[in-house]
């Protein structure tokens, strides 16, 4: 909970941080190499933030469902798809996937640096599973394993997950359902003197 109420504060400057809009490209642009986006799909965002990583990606399918635990997020992220003229095609939601129900089903979920926050990941993943259709994607991009807890050490409140390693997580996408489960480098983050890289994992939820 303590983590939600930072980011309900930080949410309005979040966009703010130096290398956050590079970093929403380069996501982006990887999810557009990795993944078949067309005119007729329907997508979901887990974990949006302020959305930006959706508006990147909004032309490119017909319509997408941002959902964020954080209330803050959510009205910043409703905002920004009214300043950006895509109201016709995105909505945001307040939503917890581990807990919380989302109407429709999705053809494509996608969620950048989110997965690390959240605590019951198996969950989440047999939920993001139950809402997409089958042979939907997912496109999940997320830190590499930090075992020193590097990343976010200065965060004193930080429960969630030090990166991934990456057939951890493709054993637990395979019991949530997932096949065909691949990875690429994105990009990577720079904190103080460390590089963190950040990777792109696809998978099709079998049917």
């Amino acid at each position: 909970m303590h983590e939600h109420r930072r980011f309900d504060e930080q949410a309005t400057t979040w966009d703010d941080t130096p290398g956050h809009e590079e970093r929403q490209v380069a996501v982006a642009e990887a999810i557009e190499q990795a993944v078949s986006l067309n005119p007729g799909m329907r997508a979901l965002d887990v974990g949006c933030g302020t959305g930006r990583l959706s508006i990147l990606l909004a032309d490119r399918v017909a319509s997408v469902v941002v959902t964020d635990p954080s209330a803050g997020m959510v009205q910043v992220a409703r905002e920004r798809i009214e300043a950006a003229g895509l109201g016709d095609r995105m909505r945001a939601v307040q939503a917890d996937l581990t807990t919380d129900s989302v109407d429709g089903d999705f053809d494509v979920v996608w969620s950048s640096l989110a997965l690390h926050h959240v605590q019951d990941l198996d969950g989440l993943l047999r939920s993001v599973a139950g809402l997409l259709v089958d042979g939907g994607v997912l496109a999940v991009a997320d830190l590499d394993e930090d075992p020193d807890g590097a990343f976010h050490a200065e965060k004193v409140d930080f429960d969630g997950h030090d990166g991934f390693d990456r057939r951890r997580l493709a054993e637990q996408l395979g019991h949530a359902g997932f096949v065909e489960i691949s990875f690429t480098d994105a990009t990577t983050i720079l904190k103080g003197d460390r590089t963190f890289g950040v990777f792109l994992c696809t998978a099709t939820k079998g049917a």
